[in-house]
């Protein structure tokens, strides 16, 4: 994956995982996350409250 500067696009890190870095050319402090990571946690976080509500309507 690549990172790059959220105000000026320059390329600043490839890798993976969580970093913080300032860009070099225009002093902008930059936060990245892993998305993929988080996605598929939020992903499984609502599938099980889905299937729990799913399973109340049925009972009901």
């Amino acid at each position: 994956m690549q990172y790059r500067c959220k105000n000026c696009n320059k390329l600043l890190a490839k890798g993976e995982g969580e970093l913080e870095i300032k860009c070099p050319r225009c002093k902008s402090v930059n936060q990245f996350g892993s998305l993929t990571t988080r996605s598929a946690c939020e992903r499984q976080t609502s599938r099980n409250k889905h299937h729990g509500q799913h399973q109340s309507r049925q009972s009901a």
